[in-house]
């Protein structure tokens, strides 16, 4: 599982004084047996964006004996840029919301005063927190969700929670109107994941999430979009906190459209040149563990690349990590699909076989397997 952020060095703050300890050396009944040695900093795991859940891996043993003999040994908060998170009280978890926006979160491991000098440490402090990403799905439960067209224009929506499908469920007619379908994540900052549709004049629509798998009528933000020939969403590319759009003209120039959070954008700006020599790209968020969104592109020859995002607008290098993929039908992203914390991709082969390609949260692979059959009667997934 890909550690949010790294262990930094802890806070350790000795209270007890030489009068303390003559006390506890003069008492009659036992001390209680301390730690044996110093604690280890605890480690965030988790996404950094609205809707996704942070889990805190710390080391109990270092505070074995620190506590009461019937109560724990440690207590454990969580700070939202630096100040007590007082409606986070849930140990272990915290799952993000709108009001962690913009703001870091960190955890905090504190000894019991109770015989033991009181020791506090701390993780570092998460990358600020983003708008929900396409990998939270569209039910409102973080869930690896899949929309996916049929031939006759009907949008599906394939729920998949705990390793297994739910039944699918209609979303609605008409769609085949669009040639482009995809979802931002969230794109007005009201924590629910939405759609944009480009029609075959270049408008494009946004259709708002109603947060339980359906969505609101769609209105347009936007014109002039036919004179490109892929647009994407990777989340938030610019590190602002609003999720953003990608667009690949036909001379192969790439521009990122930063999304205001509000359903519009601001000014565009030019991030590539020479994507024309790929055929798809997909946006995992972040592929390669360093809490920036990263893109994969497949090119003419079957190959997938990894572009590493730099957190800003900008790259921060590109690989090779894999070859054959020139035989799938379909290459997409939307999250967690083996529940590991860990983002993957899935394919549509020539069979119709719905493949998945679990990423192991440094940039490369951990297996693949099918998940699912039948899906060659769908013209668009994702």
């Amino acid at each position: 599982m890909n550690a949010l952020s790294c262990p930094t060095s802890g806070v350790r703050r000795a209270v007890a004084g030489i009068a303390a300890a003559l006390i506890t050396a003069l008492s009659f009944a036992p001390a209680p047996a301390l730690a044996t040695m110093d604690p280890a900093n605890p480690v965030v795991h988790g996404a950094p964006f609205v809707g996704s859940t942070l889990t805190l891996e710390i080391d109990p043993a270092s505070f074995r004996g620190c506590g009461a003999a019937a109560g724990p040994d440690y207590r454990i908060y969580w700070t939202r840029d630096g100040v007590h998170a007082e409606d986070h009280w849930d140990w272990w978890r915290y799952t993000l919301g709108e009001e962690d926006r913009g703001k870091t979160i960190a955890a905090h491991v504190v000894a019991s005063q109770n015989g033991c000098e009181p020791v506090e440490v701390s993780s570092a402090e998460t990358a600020p927190i983003s708008a929900s990403h396409r990998a939270n799905g569209f039910t409102g439960r973080s869930a690896f969700e899949i929309l996916a067209r049929r031939s006759d224009g009907t949008l599906m929506l394939y729920p998949r929670v705990g390793g297994a499908w739910e039944s699918a469920r209609t979303v609605g007619p008409g769609w085949n109107g669009f040639g482009t379908i995809l979802s931002p994540g969230d794109f007005t900052a009201d924590s629910t994941n939405d759609v944009l549709a480009k029609d075959s004049s270049g408008r494009l629509f946004l259709y708002e999430g109603t947060g339980d798998g359906g969505f609101y009528a769609g209105r347009q933000i936007g014109s002039g979009w036919n004179g490109f020939t892929a647009i994407v969403s990777p989340g938030d590319f610019d590190g602002d906190g609003n999720n953003d759009v990608l667009a690949r003209d036909s001379g192969g120039v790439l521009y990122l459209y930063p999304g205001n959070g509000e359903g519009g954008w601001l000014n565009r700006s030019v991030v590539g040149t020479g994507w024309n020599v790929v055929n798809q790209i997909i946006t995992p968020g972040d592929f390669n563990g360093d809490n920036n969104v990263d893109i994969l592109a497949r090119d003419g020859a079957g190959a997938l690349r990894l572009y590493s995002g730099n957190g800003n607008g900008g790259w921060n290098g590109a690989g090779t990590i894999g070859w054959g993929w020139g035989g799938m039908t379909t290459i997409a992203a939307a999250g967690d699909i083996d529940g590991n914390g860990n983002v993957d991709v899935f394919a549509v082969n020539g069979s119709g076989q719905l493949l998945a390609y679990y990423g192991d949260g440094d940039g490369g692979w951990n297996g693949s397997g099918t998940i699912g059959w039948g899906w060659s009667g769908f013209n668009a997934v994702f």
